[in-house]
């Protein structure tokens, strides 16, 4: 079937390890791929668990005019479509101060909180300001206790230390909140704070939802933990080569090459050149 005549679709793609090389960039040939698909009536999603703010140059840069899913489905958006119902999702400010204070000043490096406009932090961190791109935005440091007076939409820890005991603590206290979830990033000190019921596959299906595209025709790329919730509720979940291998023993497809290899358009081309409908 050649590409003009297949139905439109929703494909939504992680940034981080998925879309992105490994320098922080998009391919051309993907680039111009993607944009093809778009022209030819298909919805192309950005979802990622960066801010609207660290994803504007890559929505831009292929030329996109559809919705966008952030904060891992906390914030979702089309600045394109005045009938979408954008919505943001907000943590209540009471249970961030609770886990800060129930695991212990002694275990916690460093927390950070956002809203659209605001971010707080405990004090100043290269590591989080390098991947959440500070520019542009009101910083506020100190003690979350004394600063904290909006409901953010994120909740990222820094551990002072990864260890098996620290984490316990971690999980403990989110466990006292009903539908709080806590999600460890790999190896890292970084661990995210999110509620069950917000993940990037809920979003996504609330976008095909609202162009009444079925989930068939549902497609998902992703690399990490974060991205399994929308691999498993898309039509097609397909994992990067060089994903998490917990990550590619759930998803239905593997792609055949990497985030640095143009793994998004060879997988959409073979996908494509096989539909039938």
């Amino acid at each position: 079937m050649i590409l003009q005549n297949i139905p439109p679709h929703v494909i939504a793609l992680d940034l981080d390890g998925t879309l992105l090389t490994d320098d922080k960039t998009i391919d051309r040939t993907t680039s111009q791929y993607l944009k093809k698909l778009e022209k030819l009536g298909h919805v192309i999603v950005i979802a990622t668990g960066r801010p609207q703010r660290a994803i504007q140059r890559y929505y831009e840069d292929i030329g996109l005019h559809g919705p966008y899913i952030c904060y891992n489905g906390a914030c979702v958006k089309d600045p394109y479509d005045s009938a979408f119902d954008d919505h943001h999702f907000a943590f209540p400010k009471e249970v961030v101060k609770d886990i800060y204070n129930t695991v212990g000043h002694a275990l916690i490096e460093n927390i950070m909180c956002e809203t659209n406009r605001t971010i707080w932090l405990l004090k100043e961190d290269e590591d989080l300001a390098a991947f959440f791109w500070h520019e542009n935005m009101d910083i506020i440091y100190g003690d979350i206790n004394d600063t904290l007076h909006e409901n953010p939409m994120t909740m990222i820890i820094k551990s002072i230390e990864r260890s098996p005991e620290a984490d316990q603590r971690l999980k403990d206290a989110v466990k006292r909140h009903p539908h709080l979830m806590i999600r460890f990033w790999n190896l890292s000190q970084f661990s995210e704070i999110y509620y069950d019921y917000i993940s990037k596959g809920h979003a996504l299906l609330d976008i095909a939802s609202h162009y009444k595209i079925p989930n068939d025709r549902v497609l998902a790329f992703g690399d990490a933990d974060n991205d399994l919730e929308m691999l498993t509720m898309a039509g097609v979940g397909f994992a990067m080569q060089n994903g998490q291998d917990s990550v590619k023993s759930k998803a239905a497809r593997v792609t055949k090459w990497g985030n640095n290899e143009s793994g998004i358009y060879h997988a959409l081309k073979q996908y494509f050149r096989a539909y039938r409908g």
